[in-house]
């Protein structure tokens, strides 16, 4: 004798698996989706510190890699930035220029910065600092730290 399946059960039971399997897919990418991946693109303003104590600054990050930075000085210096990985990036400037009260640029620093986003309107970074006389003489490296808000 023979047995008999009918097709379509066999065909409503796939389009279950196929629909659930999905269904359960979907749910994980949306998940994902609503998850908050932070970036530092914009403009942030807030306080460096160094070991003379705090310092107002402004960095802006723009998508293409470079950041600038600004300091009390009002002096702009271009460096450059990457992710590190989720809410982590790093940003590495070179040469931002140091004035005296008299106005005389006397000195630079370069600076190398870990950064870590603690949502998606502030970041702290720290890293070593290395400042030099404007003939390239050493003065030493230390290190600073920023913490910013975007503005």
């Amino acid at each position: 004798m023979l047995t008999f399946t009918p097709k379509r059960s066999t065909l409503f039971t796939r389009a279950a698996a196929i629909t659930a399997v999905v269904l359960l897919s979907l749910a994980g990418l949306d998940a994902t989706a609503n998850a908050t991946v932070c970036t530092p693109v914009g403009t942030w303003t807030g306080q460096v510190t160094r070991s003379d104590g705090d310092h107002p600054t402004q960095l802006v990050f723009k998508a293409n890699g470079n950041v600038f930075i600004t300091n009390e000085q009002n002096t702009t210096t271009k460096g450059t930035w990457w992710f590190t990985g989720t809410n982590t990036f790093h940003y590495r400037i070179r040469g931002e220029k140091v004035y005296d009260e008299n106005g005389a640029y006397f000195a630079y620093v370069d600076f190398d910065q870990d950064g870590v986003q603690s949502g998606p309107n502030s970041f702290t970074s720290s890293g070593p600092s290395t400042f030099y006389l404007v003939d390239g003489t050493n003065l030493g490296t230390s290190t600073i730290v920023f913490t910013m808000t975007r503005a």
